[in-house]
């Protein structure tokens, strides 16, 4: 039962937000207003039984959707992004402080049952040394900690939701248009400057460490962008793609590196050298 629950959950955020962003997009918030009003029944409905994902993944997204109608810009919207899910949390903490109080209870249940069941696999042969250093590595439980880290879920959410809805749109009206869009994505320097700006800081305040991947999702978002155009432009086979999300997945250090190769592509532009070489190649 949980386990459907959880699913529903994720089916009315993810498709009911990118339905709405999709009306918002092709016509406008005016004219969206109508879908917009039916999918925020339900997830009212859906935050009044405790559970507000798919209410705040229709807010979040909603509102990045009426940016990129207004701005025709993936690279402010990305940029935006982090900046609307912080809102989101400091509104959660603010007008929500029982829910979230709530969830801390919850949390910190499940953290127990963790350390018990850490603790009974190091008794029955486990390896003490390796469970006291994971347990060693674990932040403390904190307001700041786990908002963080829904916050970090929240922006995963509505990007997916709007990505969804730019796909959709361009499935209907114009298409292989995502396509394009997506592979030309690509953040200019002040995009970059706020991004790493943003990162810098929330490393440095004590407790909010996790919000600081808030920054850096953008920019690996855009790195997966950049390494979708540079297979298609040299034409190479989909094994490459499949080669690097396997390494993406299973490799740390590779999302650091993504990163600094976005940063430098906000200023050399790969995408317009391999073309330009490209067609002297012709």
């Amino acid at each position: 039962m949980m386990l459907l629950m959880t699913v529903l959950t994720l089916l009315l955020a993810w498709f009911g937000s990118a339905a709405v962003a999709l009306v918002i997009l092709r016509r406008g918030l005016q004219a969206a207003a109508s879908v917009f009003l039916v999918v925020l029944l339900l997830a009212a409905t859906w935050a009044y039984t405790g559970n507000i994902v798919p209410l705040s993944t229709l807010l979040c997204t909603s509102a990045l959707a009426v940016a990129l109608r207004t701005t025709r810009s993936w690279p402010i919207v990305i940029t935006l992004a982090p900046l609307v899910i912080i809102a989101w949390g400091a509104a959660l903490l603010v007008f929500a402080s029982d829910y979230v109080a709530q969830l801390l209870v919850y949390a910190e249940q499940g953290l127990d049952i963790f350390k018990q069941q850490l603790a009974l696999a190091s008794a029955n042969g486990g390896d003490e040394d390796v469970a006291e250093q994971l347990l060693a590595q674990m932040p403390p439980l904190t307001v700041a900690h786990l908002i963080g880290n829904l916050a970090f879920m929240q922006m995963l959410l509505t990007l997916m939701s709007l990505l969804s809805a730019r796909w959709w749109q361009a499935k209907l009206y114009n298409p292989g248009g995502f396509q394009q869009e997506f592979y030309q994505l690509r953040l200019t320097r002040g995009n970059i400057l706020l991004l790493i700006a943003g990162l810098v800081l929330f490393s440095n305040i004590e407790g909010y460490h996790q919000w600081a991947w808030l920054f850096a999702i953008p920019m690996i978002v855009v790195g997966v962008a950049l390494v979708h155009a540079v297979v298609a432009l040299k034409q190479l086979s989909g094994h490459w793609l499949f080669g690097f999300y396997l390494i993406f997945i299973t490799f740390a250090p590779v999302v650091p590196l993504l990163m600094m190769v976005v940063i430098a592509d906000s200023a050399l532009d790969f995408r317009a050298r391999i073309a330009q070489a490209n067609n002297q190649e012709r």
